[in-house]
């Protein structure tokens, strides 16, 4: 049984990713995901603010699987370019360019990742998908953060 209770969640998981890739998609052009198992998340050129050293950066997602996973449980991770810096040159806080074994693949890709740790979520399904938070909110707290250097710069 538990492995039917699991198929279902991947399927359903995989699911709302293929929506919001395509809802994402309009917005930022190349959006894809993992289409097996539903465990990242990718955008290829994610607009940020002013101030940083790029102008888009490539954003990689890791979503939540398991029992419960995404969309129940709200992603926490987030890579990106590891030479991402202020237009200053300082590093940013929260950023982490090494990790446990795990994520070598991504460190060895070039990639660095912020912890984002989410409060309050609350997801919505079907036909209410955008009354609720999904990766479209997620992505949009991105983008706020990156709006406020202070968070990930310690800019004053």
């Amino acid at each position: 049984m538990p492995s039917i209770t699991k198929d279902l969640e991947t399927r359903r998981r995989l699911s709302r990713l293929k929506t919001e890739a395509l809802l994402l998609s309009q917005r930022f052009g190349d959006a894809r995901f993992d289409t097996e198992s539903g465990t990242w998340f990718y955008i290829e050129r994610f607009p940020i603010a002013a101030g940083w050293n790029k102008s888009h950066i490539e954003v990689l997602i890791d979503i939540p699987y398991g029992t419960p996973g995404y969309p129940s449980v709200p992603p926490e991770w987030f890579w990106t370019d590891h030479d991402l810096r202020t237009n200053e040159g300082q590093s940013l806080n929260h950023f982490f360019t090494r990790g446990p074994s795990a994520d070598r693949k991504h460190v060895d890709h070039g990639w660095g990742h912020f912890c984002v740790h989410l409060i309050g979520w609350r997801p919505a399904g079907g036909a209410d998908l955008l009354r609720g938070h999904s990766l479209i909110t997620y992505l949009d707290l991105i983008a706020a953060i990156f709006r406020d250097r202070r968070t990930l710069s310690g800019a004053r």
